[in-house]
């Protein structure tokens, strides 16, 4: 079993013996933060050169060297393309928030999962199976349900030793 030291050292998001790791998912959210940093940057370079072009051509018109109607494309084209990259970076912004505060729930939960079923009533079961599952269905007489994303991904692949063997 890897010590905590070298979990921090190797960042696997899963250990040998099936655990997730705090390491290995701040490991994975810091590699797609540096990407998600990298798209940022790309998307406000090209936010800059399509503002630099509006100034451009805002300044041929003024100077008469284009005519109306062609100045009226251009700013149109520009816009349209300063509109698509203002929603790319919106999307991005929003999407990193929301993914980094799902996995630091997901993985929280995941961490207590057992202990909030064996101690929870009735009412707080019924939240955990409607957090965890999307849906179930009847096979003959066996209810056979089918997990939400991410929680498919911790049962499908990973084993707990306190669990059945089976499952999670």
């Amino acid at each position: 079993m890897p010590t905590d030291s070298a979990e921090s050292e190797q960042h696997p998001i899963i250990c040998r013996d099936g655990r997730l790791t705090r390491a290995g998912i701040a490991s994975q959210t810091h590699d797609e933060q540096a990407e998600s940093l990298a798209q940022a940057a790309e998307l406000n370079r090209q936010w800059t050169l399509i503002v630099n072009q509006q100034d451009r051509l805002v300044n041929l018109r003024i100077a008469d060297e284009i005519d109306e109607v062609t100045f009226a494309r251009k700013q149109t084209e520009l816009r349209d393309r300063l509109a698509a990259i203002n929603l790319q970076r919106d999307v991005l912004t929003r999407s990193h928030d929301e993914t980094a505060d799902l996995a630091v729930k997901v993985f929280e939960l995941s961490q207590t999962l057992r202990q909030q079923w064996l101690t929870a009533d009735y009412a707080a079961k019924r939240r955990i199976l409607e957090i965890v599952l999307l849906n179930c269905r009847l096979d003959d007489v066996n209810l056979v349900p089918q997990i939400r994303k991410p929680f498919d991904v911790l049962a499908e692949g990973l084993v707990s030793e306190n669990s059945r063997g089976d499952r999670i």
